[in-house]
């Protein structure tokens, strides 16, 4: 199940308007992204993570809901820290493999920890964005940015059927796997083909209900929300306009 819908218990704890809540986000994906230094991605991501923890997120959901796009971070920065060529070069650790010193230097690894530093505070932002508001406070929030219907729409549709698609995938694989289908290495693939199309084959059958279910609903190529968010206090912007100000003269700092 995608994760603003498993962990929507997060929603109902914060009740604010939606444009509140996004002057947190950008004041957190400022901070990360204009930052000079470590610490302040790191006081980013133990803040949103202790709010979280605080409203009643367990730690092994959060590792769980940041285990995915690390692992794609990780590959990322090891790119960037590992120094391969064909001279020898200063570093902390050094090795020779045939012809090429494969190491990482005290410049690359400095780097790349400021960079996964940076991406994680983006990442955290985005996720206290996501799991602090329901699908029809991010779409009220593009209505107000001006964007073009079809984009929202697309957006919307694209966001519940890949809900709908990863929970059919997972009762899918669960009865595959109590069957005994992926006992050997032949019968996985086979199973792993069958389980493709079916949810090929059901994503298509459902885009066609979901039409159908629209049209006799009055749709018009418009789709719209029952605005059910508190109304909007501008007393509560300074408190992420304060925020923002005091991240981005932490993070101008050389430390």
């Amino acid at each position: 199940m995608f994760i603003s819908e498993k962990y929507n218990l997060l929603q109902t704890k914060l009740t604010w308007h939606p444009f509140e809540k996004f002057t947190f986000f950008v004041a957190f994906l400022l901070g990360s992204l204009l930052t000079q230094n470590i610490l302040t991605p790191f006081l980013i991501v133990t803040c949103i993570s202790a709010f979280f923890l605080f409203h009643g997120l367990s730690f092994k959901a959060l590792l769980q809901i940041a285990a995915l796009p690390m692992s794609f971070m990780l590959v990322a920065v090891v790119s960037i820290i590992c120094i391969i060529s064909h001279e020898s070069f200063e570093a902390i650790y050094i090795t020779q493999i045939s012809d090429y010193y494969i190491g990482f230097s005290q410049v690359s690894l400095d780097t790349g920890i400021f960079i996964i530093g940076k991406a994680m505070g983006a990442m955290f932002a985005f996720y206290f964005l996501i799991l602090m508001s329901p699908i029809d406070e991010i779409e009220y929030l593009l209505r107000k940015m001006k964007l073009p219907d079809l984009l929202i729409e697309l957006f919307v549709l694209s966001f519940r059927f890949i809900t709908i698609l990863l929970l059919f995938s997972r009762q899918c694989y669960l009865s595959q796997k109590k069957r005994m289908a992926y006992r050997t290495y032949s019968s996985s693939i086979r199973s792993l083909g069958m389980l493709v199309s079916s949810v090929l084959i059901k994503s298509l059958i459902h885009a066609d209900f979901s039409q159908q279910a629209l049209l006799n609903r009055g749709y018009r190529g418009e789709m719209r929300f029952i605005e059910t968010h508190e109304p909007f206090k501008l007393k509560r912007t300074f408190i992420p306009l304060l925020l923002m100000t005091c991240l981005l003269v932490i993070g101008q700092l050389r430390l």
